[in-house]
């Protein structure tokens, strides 16, 4: 019987908790700066040498199909991390039903290859489809293995084989993108990345699956999974049907230029939030049962959350034109004002990933479950309700539905889980009026300088160090904010 690492309910509480968390989320946050550079650098380049219709045409087809990622997965990865035991024949069986999943995905995804290039009325989305398909059984055959490795807490390891898949993924789209692949650069990119890192998680994991066991019941792992999976649906539904909306009505062109900004946004949002959540989710549910450390560990968490991500789609928002201009060329400046929208969204994004964070660590997805069955459709007619005025209309409706299932979610999560809510909010707001806001207003005084968008860029970098100085001279609060981010900041660095 496997434990989750050192912290295995009846062992003593490994050197400690905040150490655990330090030196996950030092090593971890390394590996994503690294990734971040990757992505920022292949989104440079391959911005210069690939059109908007190809970016279009495969956010078409991953907008679509990328719902089969979460059926291949079934919840069972959250499921395995926070099981507080893991026997190997649970682990065999849990790996081939999602190697199974993986499977069965590629194949209806491969079968509906002629509807999704019909819809669209895009003929060459049928070899797009069939060859993205594959994907899933990679990723599917691979989940007990990152599984194994997270719960022995080898944080190290994972953020290696995040990081070589990416630099593999980048230089396989580059390469392809300069022999003329077009839209196929982007496709080999996803393929490349989901072989390199199934092999590497594979070859670095200390499980080895062995044949089905029949005397070995999955059941409640299934069943936790399934509830995680009504709400991944619902969250993937929420998440895609801007592009899918703009793809149908807008046609290709409109949708890569939409695609570059949600790329724009969603790559510090997941390279942040990933690894934090990483690190947090075990952490929290390990202390899931002491109410006292728990909320503990909670507020130091959100307070990550708040300062770095939402401070970091604020000062984005307002920066946005040079941005823009500098990874893109003044050709894709269409996609700045885009951004901007999303990018308030995003503020409200990365402050609601707390909520995530406390229904997985309490064990209650259906709860959540529950609670996007009414927001969900909600937000879904927001961001629709925005499509007769083109991806302008489709961004600001995303970042309404985001901002007010913030307010939902959080007050939900605290009601369910018993965590005081009020403590919760105003954390987040203080950050958002205190720090977020007025950085962001400070960053837009560079973009005013009569300047290139490099210049612009800098000062109004400038501008945000001054402001978050003047307000922690000037603010006890956010100076002990502050205080306590920086300190766990340097300890995951030092013990990552």
């Amino acid at each position: 019987m496997r434990g989750p690492g050192p912290e295995s309910p009846g062992r003593t509480a490994a050197p400690s908790l905040s150490d655990t968390a330090a030196r996950g989320t030092g090593v971890t946050l390394v590996a994503q700066a690294l990734r971040t550079v990757l992505q920022f650098g292949s989104v440079v380049v391959l911005a210069r040498l690939l059109t908007p219709e190809a970016f279009g045409l495969v956010a078409m087809v991953t907008a679509v199909i990328g719902v089969a990622d979460l059926v291949r997965d079934f919840g069972l990865y959250n499921a395995a991390i926070r099981a507080p035991r893991l026997s190997a024949a649970e682990q065999t069986n849990l790996f081939w039903v999602n190697t199974g999943l993986g499977l069965a995905c590629t194949i209806v995804a491969a079968s509906l290859s002629g509807v999704i290039a019909l819809a669209y009325s895009q003929r060459e989305l049928t070899p797009i489809v069939l060859s993205l398909a594959a994907v899933f059984t990679l990723s599917g055959a691979s989940t007990q293995f990152r599984v194994a490795l997270t719960r022995d807490l080898r944080f190290g390891r994972l953020a290696a084989v995040d990081v070589i898949a990416q630099a593999v993924g980048v230089a396989v789209a580059i390469t392809s993108a300069l022999l003329g692949s077009g839209a196929w650069a982007l496709v080999h990119q996803q393929l490349a990345v989901a072989l390199v890192s199934g092999v590497l998680v594979a070859s670095g994991s200390r499980f080895h699956p062995g044949l089905p066991r029949r005397d070995t019941s999955v059941r409640p792992f299934l069943r936790f999974g399934g509830s995680l999976l009504g709400t991944q649906g619902i969250w993937y539904v929420t998440k895609n049907v801007d592009n899918i909306v703009l793809g149908l009505v807008g046609g290709p062109a409109a949708l890569g230029l939409y695609s570059r900004a949600y790329q724009l946004l969603m790559m510090p949002l997941n390279q942040i939030n990933a690894p934090m959540t990483r690190v947090a989710l075990p952490v929290l549910s390990a202390v899931k049962d002491d109410q006292g450390r728990y909320e503990h560990y909670l507020a130091r968490v959100q307070l990550v959350a708040c300062y770095v991500t939402a401070s970091v789609f604020a000062v984005a928002a307002a920066l946005s034109h040079p941005i823009v201009t500098i990874l893109f060329g003044e050709q894709w400046s269409g996609v700045a004002p885009i951004f901007t929208a999303l990018a308030i969204g995003g503020v409200f994004r990365a402050i609601a990933q707390l909520a995530y964070w406390i229904y997985l660590s309490r064990g209650r997805p259906e709860a959540q479950l529950r609670m996007l069955l009414v927001t969900g459709p909600v937000m879904v007619a927001l961001i629709v309700g925005g499509a007769p005025w083109g991806a302008m209309g489709i961004a600001i409706g995303h970042s309404v539905a985001h901002a007010l299932y913030w307010v939902v979610s959080l007050r939900h999560a605290a009601k369910v889980s018993g965590v005081p809510a009020r403590p919760l909010f105003t954390t987040g707001l203080r950050t958002i009026l205190l720090v977020s806001a007025p950085a962001a207003g400070a960053a837009l005084l560079g973009t005013l300088v009569p300047a290139g968008p490099v210049i612009q860029l800098l000062v109004g970098c400038a501008a945000v160090v001054a402001y978050l100085g003047l307000a922690a001279a000037a603010v006890p609060r956010v100076r002990e904010d502050l205080v306590v981010v920086v300190s766990f900041a340097r300890k995951a660095v030092r013990r990552g």
